[in-house]
């Protein structure tokens, strides 16, 4: 019989211990970045945080956004220290979401879409975190946003926030309209917005015929006439899994993107959800431009 000497009883247990604490923290660690991915994903980070146009860097920003009130270039979310959010920490990233506030307690501007992240769960906040922490750095420096006056003066965010951000988690929200709005932002685009760049929610996903960025962009409610009250399930879910219209045809331009990054994506169930709650909106009546969303690149 082999004896086992104290010593070597210790040692083993202390050894045995020891893995016991890290392997499960890497497997907790892994799990996250796991689901943060997915967050990642249905946020839609890659489209607006790249500049593909002229071949930039995965998530170093620079991309531009021409709108009525200027353009917005997005920008660089990769953890580096000098140029990007390195030296974040997690309630700095919190705060932008939740309340589109900077380290240094600057308003952002609303073409970053805070007013949909607002109302992520802690846990989907925590785990975007922990994805975009453990993406590569790369040193690339803002560009500054070229606005017109008045709309570049971030203090009178602290008004707009006051007429149109509703800050917070909305846990009576189904999970379909918890991915539409709070994660993927679709009324972010498909709501008409008023002078001020406020939501129309008379309106709410009835499209619009020149959005912020001056592109048409179509009516997703189920009004029969002007919307895709005619589409059955199946319709919704060739648009999100390969971006097939039920003409045959395929969106273009930012959808195209969308169902890239985003939509195709998803899990069944997810998508399934998303499509019960477009199917549930308020039918309206908003007889965009047919020609305009065609020529944009949306669907129609």
């Amino acid at each position: 019989m082999k004896i086992v000497r104290p010593a070597t009883a210790v040692l083993a247990l202390t050894l045995a211990g020891a893995a016991f604490a890290i392997f499960p923290a890497r497997a907790q660690n892994a799990e996250q970045l796991t689901r943060g991915a997915y967050i990642f994903n249905l946020s839609g980070c890659v489209g607006c945080h790249t500049d593909k146009k002229n071949r930039g860097p995965r998530l170093a920003g620079g991309r531009a956004f021409v709108t009525d009130f200027g353009t917005f270039y997005s920008p660089n979310i990769t953890p580096d220290d000098a140029t990007g959010i390195g030296t974040w920490t997690f309630e700095n990233f919190r705060m932008a979401l939740r309340e589109g506030l900077s380290p240094d307690g600057r308003n952002y501007f609303p073409a970053f879409p805070y007013t949909s992240y607002t109302h992520m769960t802690d846990q989907d906040i925590a785990d975007l975190w922990a994805c975009l922490r453990a993406q590569p750095a790369v040193s690339r420096t803002n560009p500054d946003h070229d606005l017109k006056m008045p709309y570049g003066w971030r203090w009178l965010m602290t008004f707009w926030n006051w007429l149109y951000l509703d800050s917070g988690p909305k846990p009576e929200w189904s999970r379909g309209r918890y991915i539409a709005e709070a994660l993927s932002h679709c009324h972010e685009c498909h709501t008409p917005r008023d002078f001020l760049g406020g939501y129309d929610d008379a309106k709410s996903y009835a499209g619009t015929p020149r959005n912020p960025e001056g592109i048409a962009v179509p009516n997703i409610t189920p009004d029969p006439e002007t919307g895709v009250g005619k589409w059955p399930p199946g319709d919704f879910e060739l648009l999100f899994t390969i971006g097939m219209l039920p003409d045959a045809d395929f969106v273009g331009g930012v959808m195209a993107e969308s169902v890239t990054n985003t939509t195709s994506k998803m899990t069944k169930a997810d998508r399934q959800a998303v499509i019960e709650y477009l199917r549930s909106l308020k039918p309206v009546h908003n007889p965009v431009n047919r020609k305009k969303v065609k020529d944009s690149g949306e669907f129609n």
